[in-house]
């Protein structure tokens, strides 16, 4: 597996930790931020290719975050999280550029799936480019 880079932003330091734990073991490497403002920062030319951000935050509201996301690291795939899932936050979290929505509690093992489904999706759309 290549070692890919992935971010988590969610303002829920226990559930960043066990998730950055979850995908180290998987062989991911991780860097965590508990708010979007930290993320777009941390975001700038550090090649991550995949963020996992919770829609509720302090800050930034997630849809928001996704649109910031994907209009300037297009190639970046994002997986939305959240407490509160309906659909119509679903539908507007994939309109604005989310491979996934996942509501929480979050089953790891899922989640382990989509990041490997989002991570080839976008190897091969990148490839074709």
């Amino acid at each position: 597996m290549d070692n890919n880079k992935i971010l988590i932003i969610d303002d829920d330091f226990e559930f960043c930790c066990l998730l950055e734990d979850v995908l180290v073991n998987q062989g991911y490497s991780v860097e965590k931020s508990l708010n979007g403002t930290d993320a777009l920062k941390r975001l700038e030319g550090s090649g991550f290719d995949l963020v996992i951000t919770d829609k509720n935050m302090p800050d930034i509201g997630g849809i928001e975050l996704i649109s910031a996301i994907k209009k300037k690291y297009p190639s970046t795939a994002v997986i939305m999280t959240t407490a509160f899932g309906d659909s119509i936050t679903s539908s507007s979290a994939i309109k604005h550029g989310a491979f996934e929505y996942i509501t929480k509690p979050v089953r790891m093992s899922v989640l382990v799936e989509s990041i490997q489904k989002a991570l080839k999706s976008f190897k091969k759309e990148v490839q074709a480019r």
